[in-house]
């Protein structure tokens, strides 16, 4: 009987998700005179030294014993180490999210112990997969076309890696859930870390704050944007955080500060009391220990690797060259003075449900971000799960892919490139035969309708240029090429901002005019996109090869046959 009991109680714990440590070290610690946060971190029952340990404010180092002892005003209510190279926090049972943190329960007078425990794993080489704007919130099937669509796509996509024993991590850039429904449809950011656990989700999970992952039930006041956080560290700890992996330094932080303002006519779900806006900024708290914790990397050459939601670096008019830095104007000249003496600074962020990457050295003006590449990734969602419910391909807001991006890493060599959900790696672009898209925006009743309601949409019934087609390259980066042949000739390729057809037939149509949503200023927003090339051909049925290279001089490759039929799940 006693081995039954003692088997269930184990089966309880290994299917019980945990996200925060509740390891209990039996190495001795002793907290000092005036701390009131102590404990020890260890491997295999013996300690480990220099491990960074932080409040949020203040960061401390282990002692040779393995201990740690920090003076805090517990304001954000847990404790966390920086996970040092060489290393893995622990994970229980199914459960994803690595036990690096634990909750503060006790008063700021009292002191109270929190162990941490690690394992040793070689991660010099390894994989992590960057992945943002997931959206779940039990509706339009999101929950089950996450697990059994973008996750077995994963699964199948870092084998390559796993099977060679190269460790693969994950690093969300945040809006895993979506606060306006959270109390709609009882499912929020909670609910999330345990959808991650059921659904097999197959590496460890860095989670990063985003806007909807914020309680909008909060009341509007001077610590709206901690208070409405409260949900998000219940589940996920430290709303900004460091680890180490490898020879890389990767940085959590949360750059949305959360007003949830009172506004008349505000969209609002049960219990959400104001309209859910934001600034797109660090608080001067993550400023600070930001810069205390870059202090702990000695060697500059070590890569540093920010995660964020809303993104930082961004090309003005969306096309290479001069570069905006989205942080208010006192924070721009700190935040680049931070990072400028290291050689390699990826910036790694989500929010537009878009892939765009920027090379800060494309900004002569502005030395101090040169060093700098700001990866946009376009959401696992697409369109927050809407073109799947209307039965078309899952793709965001300029026809980009729903999937992540891959990032792998050797020492201190970085490649990436993107993953779509649906494709394997090798397909990179899409083509679209404008004579196609052209007669069908002629002949479709539901695109007549919708141009009547949305006059300043493009309208492509009335593109000029006969036997041309339009080639979306989704990741496309200044360093890429693109070449495409007719007959063995080589064709003009330019460059122009556009709108994506599939997309307004996949989303714009549906949302609009079956959901009776003839809203005419959302419905008239068009997200031209610049990673579109236009040639012209000599004939409408000659068959084209095309070529698109990429950073690291990989080839994608399609042989494009016309006529090609366009319609709303088009290849």
């Amino acid at each position: 009987m006693k081995k039954v009991l003692n088997l269930i109680i184990a089966l309880a714990i290994t299917t019980t998700a945990v996200a925060q440590s509740t390891f209990v070290s039996t190495l001795k610690a002793k907290a000092k005179k005036g701390a009131n946060i102590y404990g020890v971190v260890e491997c295999d029952g013996k300690p480990v030294v220099g491990v960074a340990v932080s409040d949020g404010y203040n960061i401390v180092k282990t002692d040779k014993k393995g201990v740690y002892n920090l003076v805090s005003e517990k304001r954000n209510g847990n404790v966390f180490i920086t996970i040092p190279s060489g290393y893995e926090a622990l994970t229980a049972g199914c459960d994803v999210v690595p036990q690096f943190w634990a909750e503060l329960t006790a008063d700021k007078d009292t002191a109270e112990r929190h162990d941490f425990a690690l394992k040793a794993v070689d991660n010099s080489r390894h994989v992590i997969v960057a992945v943002t704007d997931i959206h779940l919130a039990n509706r339009l099937n999101d929950v089950n076309l996450f697990t059994n669509s973008f996750i077995p796509s994963l699964k199948k996509e870092i084998e390559q890696y796993r099977s060679k024993g190269i460790p693969v991590y994950t690093i969300s850039m945040g809006d895993s859930s979506f606060d306006i429904y959270w109390y709609d449809y009882l499912y929020d950011i909670g609910d999330f870390r345990k959808t991650l656990s059921t659904a097999g989700y197959p590496t460890q999970f860095f989670n990063t704050m985003g806007n909807h992952d914020n309680d909008g039930a909060t009341i509007c006041d001077a610590n709206t944007d901690f208070n409405a956080s409260a949900k998000y560290r219940k589940a996920f700890g430290p709303t900004y955080y460091s680890v180490n992996i490898g020879q890389c330094h990767y940085v959590m932080l949360d750059n949305v500060v959360y007003h949830n303002e009172p506004k008349s006519g505000a969209k609002k779900g049960k219990n959400i009391i104001g309209a859910r806006n934001y600034t797109a900024a660090l608080s001067t708290e993550q400023m600070e220990w930001l810069k205390k914790d870059l202090e702990t990397v000695a060697d500059k050459s070590t890569p540093i690797i920010i995660s964020v939601h809303s993104p930082i670096l961004r090309y003005k008019n969306y096309m290479d060259g001069e570069i905006d830095i989205r942080l208010p104007e006192g924070q721009q000249q700190e935040f680049s003075s931070l990072l400028k003496d290291f050689k390699t600074v990826h910036i790694l962020s989500g929010h537009t449900h878009r892939n765009r990457c920027c090379h800060g050295y494309r900004d002569t003006s502005k030395p101090d971000i040169a060093n700098i590449i700001e990866h946009t990734v376009s959401a696992v969602s697409g369109t927050r799960w809407h073109t799947s419910a209307f039965g078309g391909p899952q793709i965001s807001v300029t026809g980009d892919p729903s999937g992540c991006k891959i990032f792998t890493i050797d020492d201190k060599n970085i490649e990436w490139y993107s993953k779509a959900t649906e494709f394997e790696r090798d397909v990179q672009f899409r083509c679209f035969d404008m004579n196609a898209v052209r007669d069908y925006y002629k002949n479709n009743n539901e695109v007549r309708v919708f141009l009547n309601h949305y006059p300043k949409r493009t309208n492509y019934g009335e593109y000029k240029k006969d036997n041309a087609v339009m080639i979306h390259v989704w990741d496309w980066a200044v360093d890429w090429k693109i070449k495409v042949t007719e007959n063995g000739k080589e064709l003009e390729v330019k460059r122009k901002k556009a709108e994506n057809p599939q997309y307004v037939v996949s989303y714009d149509i549906p949302k609009r005019l079956w959901m009776f949503d003839l809203d005419s200023n959302s419905g008239n927003k068009s997200h031209k996109h610049p990673h579109m090339f236009h040639v012209v051909t000599s004939a409408p049925d000659s068959t084209l090869e095309i070529t698109v290279t990429d950073s690291f001089g990989k080839e994608y490759h399609q042989t494009m046959v016309r006529p090609k039929p366009f319609s709303v799940n088009i290849e």
